[in-house]
């Protein structure tokens, strides 16, 4: 049955009501597909991150794994030629806090065993990395042949850095007994250079015959 001209006015009004409808729709699908992309953009994102924070601490553990532990460093003086331990004291014998026995001990994981006599008799003491570093490197580093008298043992200022493990005498460098002759100077500098704060030598009170080389606590 044929239209009448108002009828035909009101279906083309339906339609064009209906047609802003019917994009709409048609739209949804790319617009739910594009949050998806997002999310999934943001998701592998995320673990991304945590990817490499996680590698980022694995190389710190790996770094402080590989320093030497002060176990090592002990080892190490122990078999470098060069390094001469003492096994006595000045002032009395007592071999077990004898600077030998303060890195055997050392090496075999145990505490450094200060003096009877001292200000802080018989107690076991973890030598600090810092200075057994320092004592190899005087070696290693710099050439030096020392003779080290004292570590934790023997007896010392109330305060001494040796009652730390932060400390070391050293006697004779290159053959040459300190304050006759040894190159007691340009050690004291290498000394400082590898990080000792506390430096004494000839010239300080009390010093006049060894060479004190001590880190900070």
């Amino acid at each position: 049955m044929p239209l009448s001209q108002s009828q035909s006015q009101s279906r083309s009004l339906s339609r064009s009501r209906s047609l802003p409808y019917v994009v709409s729709t048609a739209r949804a699908p790319r617009l739910v597909a594009g949050a998806l992309a997002l999310t999934a953009l943001l998701g592998t994102a995320a673990p991304a991150s945590a990817a490499s924070a996680t590698t980022s601490a694995a190389s710190a553990s790996a770094s402080a794994s590989a320093a030497p532990s002060r176990a090592a460093l002990a080892q190490q003086i122990l078999r470098t030629n060069g390094i001469t331990l003492a096994t006595t004291h000045v002032s009395r014998p007592h071999p077990a806090s004898s600077a030998r026995q303060n890195i055997v001990d050392t090496a075999h994981g145990k505490g450094a065993l200060t003096s009877p006599w001292g200000d802080r008799p018989n107690r076991r003491v973890a030598l600090d990395t810092r200075m057994l570093g320092g004592l190899l490197k005087l070696r290693t580093q710099y050439g030096y042949r020392i003779a080290v008298s004292e570590i934790v043992g023997g007896d010392h200022s109330t305060r001494s850095k040796h009652y730390a493990g932060l400390a070391f005498d050293i006697t004779h460098i290159n053959g040459r007994h300190v304050g006759s002759g040894a190159p007691h100077r340009a050690l004291m500098a290498a000394c400082r250079k590898l990080g000792a704060r506390e430096v004494l030598g000839p010239g300080n009170a009390g010093h006049s015959t060894h060479v004190h080389c001590g880190w900070s606590r």
